[in-house]
């Protein structure tokens, strides 16, 4: 590398990534999805959905702009290959239907895929949380 490209960088050619202060907020919050999953109760489950969505909105933040997670999600599609990126979006409708619906129940399998699509997210993201 010369001179020149090494104080001259354009920002596009830099990646973003998620912080060490962000990663370990992201493991400790994690901890509560962990124990609902070893719960398995429908209650357990919803909160931990809401959590992983949380924390994945926590690590977008450090990788791309947007002023809600809608627009992050959007913003990051290039972060993410096509069926991660799909599932992600699936997964943050469910959490925005188990939050905004009165009476919105997801099935079992539908909580652990999504909580498993948004762990997947973070991980592609280079935030491992186990």
């Amino acid at each position: 590398m010369n001179i020149f490209n090494l104080f001259f960088k354009s920002s596009a050619s830099t990646k973003k990534q998620v912080t060490v202060t962000t990663k370990n907020n992201i493991l400790n919050a994690w901890n509560s999805v962990d124990i609902a999953l070893k719960s398995k109760t429908p209650s357990q489950l919803r909160q931990a959905l809401i959590t992983a969505d949380k924390c994945l909105d926590n690590a977008l933040r450090d990788v791309v702009a947007g002023e809600k997670m809608a627009d992050r999600l959007k913003n990051s599609k290039s972060k993410f290959d096509y069926k991660t990126y799909d599932n992600i979006w699936k997964a943050h409708k469910i959490r925005n239907n188990l939050v905004h619906e009165a009476g919105f129940e997801p099935s079992y399998v539908t909580l652990i895929n999504s909580i498993k699509d948004l762990q997947n997210g973070l991980t592609k993201l280079g935030v491992k949380t186990n």
